[in-house]
């Protein structure tokens, strides 16, 4: 792989993308069960190209916002901006494609996700700023990824119409976020102590912040549980839901503060399947009818 790519996509994590995907795709499904519409390659191409433009984006501004922490930051001083990798031209650059490409496809969706897009880019600009002020950062960060559903379903539909099922996996979107945005956090409690940068760790210690993120996550699989419900949905969805449950579980056992080994295992292993589990869950129910 060129240096240049590789230096891209270590930049951007484009595996990250992998954590809100199944969410949308998720909506979309919703989408077109509610509104009785056959499956499309060009929607389903303009939904992954918008999805990608807006992870893109918001990895790219919180590098951009964040490059001085990071060089400060044992942890993070290697990331392409601190070590010089890249420029903040070239980091602004990539920012406009981005965000070109999650309006272009927005555009081409339909007038309800052009109109909506401004309001996910500002969540995105807010999180790396909302951590210098609050430990409430986690949710900012949630509150993105409670958009995704939201995205995939008016998507298709274009309408808020029968709005409660994404809702509800939005919120469960954003309580898993949430969670595991606490969790990695515990990597860099001392170093956010000393730099005054906010985040639950920091502010109110390792295990009390396990056990916010443990309710969460709690509340992740209370949430696809009852949008399993409200939307009729047969076994397939309740069978996702208990091995979300189990994935979870899994996760808060295996993370230990003391080690980052850990602490990243959890995070990409489990985190990257997770969505990925409760969307199966659902195209299968939908499948069987």
């Amino acid at each position: 792989m060129a240096p240049r790519l590789r230096t891209l996509l270590e930049f951007v994590k484009i595996e990250h993308t992998l954590f809100a995907l199944p969410f949308v795709l998720a909506g979309m499904v919703v989408g077109m069960r509610h509104a009785a519409l056959p499956f499309s390659w060009g929607t389903l191409t303009l939904i992954l190209v918008a999805a990608v433009g807006a992870r893109t984006l918001g990895m790219t501004l919180n590098r951009m916002v964040d490059r001085a922490i990071d060089a400060r930051n044992p942890r993070t001083a290697t990331r392409a901006l601190p070590a010089g990798a890249m420029t903040m031209t070239q980091a602004g650059a990539l920012a406009g494609a981005a965000a070109l490409a999650m309006v272009m496809a927005a555009w081409l969706l339909n007038p309800l996700v052009l109109l909506l897009s401004p309001v996910l880019a500002a969540l995105f600009f807010a999180y790396p700023y909302a951590k210098r002020v609050t430990w409430a950062c986690h949710f900012v960060l949630g509150l993105a990824f409670l958009c995704a559903p939201a995205g995939g379903y008016l998507a298709v539909t274009g309408s808020f119409a029968g709005w409660l099922p994404p809702f509800l996996l939005g919120l469960a979107a954003m309580a898993w976020v949430s969670g595991f945005d606490i969790l990695y956090a515990l990597l860099d409690v001392e170093f956010d102590r000393q730099a005054e940068v906010h985040s639950m760790p920091a502010d109110f210690g390792a295990e009390s912040s396990r056990r916010i993120a443990a309710g969460l996550h709690a509340l992740t699989v209370l949430f696809l549980a009852i949008f399993a419900r409200v939307e009729g949905l047969g076994w397939p969805m309740y069978l996702g839901v208990i091995a979300v449950a189990g994935l979870l579980a899994f996760e808060h056992a295996t993370v230990d503060p003391r080690d980052p080994v850990a602490i990243n295992k959890a995070f990409f292993n489990v985190n990257a399947v997770v969505g990925w589990i409760a969307l199966a869950g659902l195209v299968g129910a939908v499948w069987i009818g």
